[in-house]
């Protein structure tokens, strides 16, 4: 499979889903740390670590992947839950 292949709009769901998940479960840490762990969840790591490997350094591709999350996480922030409030 092409690592381009991988990258779908499902996955994004799906890295989002766990994004929140992840901020749900580890509320302290930034959204730039979750939407990377939620992205290294998600997809393969032909998307993730090969394509850095490639490149010798963080990927464009890889970068991408978590600047969208973070900013679909700012665009929609979670609710906090009753016990939050």
């Amino acid at each position: 499979m092409e690592y381009g292949e991988a990258i779908t709009d499902v996955a994004a769901r799906q890295a989002l889903e766990a994004a929140r998940e992840l901020q749900r479960s580890h509320g302290e840490r930034s959204l730039r740390e979750v939407a990377s762990e939620a992205i290294a969840r998600v997809y393969c790591v032909c998307v993730t670590d090969g394509e850095d490997a490639a490149e010798h350094r963080f990927s464009q591709v890889h970068k991408g992947l978590i600047d969208d999350v973070v900013k679909r996480l700012e665009a929609e922030p979670i609710a906090p839950t009753a016990k939050e409030r």
